[in-house]
């Protein structure tokens, strides 16, 4: 029926909350040639006393959880059944056993025989002792225990801040080490690829490089996108490096790449030129004691990681993570020269020329806040960061606008979404300010009839206090007891 009156409904006016995209989680490309494989299902019956142990395990038709799903029944025949037989269909295993006056005479062994010899088998079938011991019939039980390959190769993998995920990765290759560096910093999102070691080093690489493309699978796969890009023990390399600097430019992402050891200043200032602002070039290396008790220096990227890491998740993306505290290391392959009022010391001159180094005031620290960039707006970290993460957090943060009817209302509820959320991140302290607006003489109706809104917002960022300067004057005054 019609109205007749006033009828009042709601249109437009839907503001949507823009939250802050993950920021700490690390991707990290490696080998881990002993990582936990697939765990067949199975299925034991019979009893060690009676001679009769058959164990029922899925063959490679049905990997890991997938023969969790398999079954096995064993039937009495009837009296024309002469031998033990054996079918497999619609993953179910059907046994049907000899009978005399009603009760079983087939053996162990007769059944493990006929199960084997099946043409196309999804079940196996292995005996324990003899097998001499008869079969009972038993009703329809269902194999278990089945696995998949936790970290299956050349496949993204998530591990949520648990060693005990880590070591499932087994101890050799190069990512349970480095998984476990990071963790000496702070139980991290890690993001990673596994990838087969080569037959050369050659070959590795190479693997290693297909593997770090992989990383731009990860928000579609494991629904994580890292933001953190390491490969330990391989970044020393500039073809593994300009693979790093590529990926982390289309993921928004930051890499730090690891020195050659022994690497002198010349050498990593000289390699600092072939990069630009989403690298940063890491010297020394560290002294740690490895499982064989041996003093060993290790690439510092994993401890840088872990640490960028923390610093998120403590204190804030737009925190520098130099002057911050580094654990998990006892000493360090090269020891840079360093004063805090000294320009010309190595860790300075490192520094002014992008390259982070490691120094020791109250244990050790990092020491550096800027990448490879020649641009005074892009050479710091977080100036990077600060404007990949505001990008990130306000593209996913419109999606509820799209496909809308656009009008003006939805015009401005969006822009009042991206100005709320720049609002949020000033009063957080992430960056100085911010704000949204529409521009008019792009805005036109060719655009809007076009299904074209445009968006323009402004933000300050937030330089780390890389230099205080203290200008003293003398006051003769103060002998006289006191100065104005």
């Amino acid at each position: 029926m019609g109205l007749h009156g006033i009828d009042m409904q709601t249109t437009g006016g839907n503001i949507y909350p823009i939250a802050t995209v993950q920021t700490a989680a690390i991707g990290i490309v490696g080998t881990a040639p002993d990582s936990a494989g697939t765990v067949a299902a199975s299925l034991v019956t019979g009893t060690s006393i009676l001679d009769n142990v058959i164990t029922y395990s899925a063959t490679e038709l049905f990997p890991g959880m997938q023969g969790n799903a398999l079954s096995v029944v064993a039937v009495l025949g009837d009296d024309s059944v002469t031998t033990v037989a054996a079918t497999f269909a619609n993953q179910e295993l059907t046994i049907t056993l000899v009978a005399t006056s009603g009760a079983s005479t087939s053996t162990a062994a007769e059944v493990v025989e006929v199960v084997n010899a099946i043409a196309t088998p999804g079940i196996l079938a292995t005996l324990s002792g003899t097998g001499d011991g008869i079969i009972a019939p038993f009703q329809k039980q269902q194999l278990a225990g089945g696995k998949d390959e936790p970290y299956p190769l050349n496949t993204p993998l998530v591990i949520y801040g648990s060693q005990a995920q880590a070591d499932l990765l087994g101890t050799t290759g190069t990512l349970h080490t480095a998984i476990s560096e990071i963790f000496e910093q702070t139980g991290a999102l890690i993001v990673g690829v596994r990838v087969t070691e080569g037959s050369t080093d050659a070959l590795t690489l190479a693997n290693i490089i297909a593997g770090i493309d992989i990383l731009l699978s990860a928000q579609a796969a494991v629904s994580v996108t890292p933001k953190i890009l390491i490969t330990p023990e391989f970044s020393e390399d500039d073809g593994v490096g300009k693979k790093l600097e590529s990926v982390a430019t289309q993921l928004r992402a930051v890499t730090y790449l690891d020195s050659l050891s022994m690497a002198t200043p010349a050498d990593v200032i000289q390699r600092h030129t072939l990069y630009g602002e989403r690298v940063e070039i890491l010297r020394p290396r560290v002294k740690v004691t490895n499982e064989k008790g041996e003093k060993i220096y290790r690439p510092a990227s994993a401890y840088a990681a872990g640490l960028r890491s923390r610093i998120d998740d403590v204190l804030g993306w737009w925190w520098s993570k130099s002057n911050q505290a580094m654990y998990g290391f006892e000493g360090l392959e090269q020891i840079d020269s360093w004063s805090i009022g000294d320009e010309n010391t190595v860790a300075n001159q490192l520094n002014m020329n992008g390259v982070s180094t490691i120094i020791t005031y109250g244990g050790f620290r990092h020491w550096g806040n800027r990448n490879c960039s020649i641009d005074p707006l892009r050479w710091f970290e977080v100036a990077v960061r600060t404007d990949d993460i505001l990008r990130d957090s306000i593209q996913s943060g419109l999606f509820p606008y799209l496909d809308r009817p656009l009008d003006i209302m939805l015009a401005n509820d969006a822009v009042a979404s991206v100005s709320a959320y720049l609002k949020e991140q000033t009063d957080l302290g992430a960056i100085h300010g911010g704000k949204a607006w529409l521009d008019e003489e792009i805005n036109t109706a060719e655009t809007i009839v076009a299904g074209h809104l445009y968006i323009d917002y402004d933000y300050g960022f937030k330089s780390p206090t890389e230099r205080i300067t203290c200008r003293v004057r003398l006051n003769t005054n103060y002998a006289k007891g006191g100065a104005q």
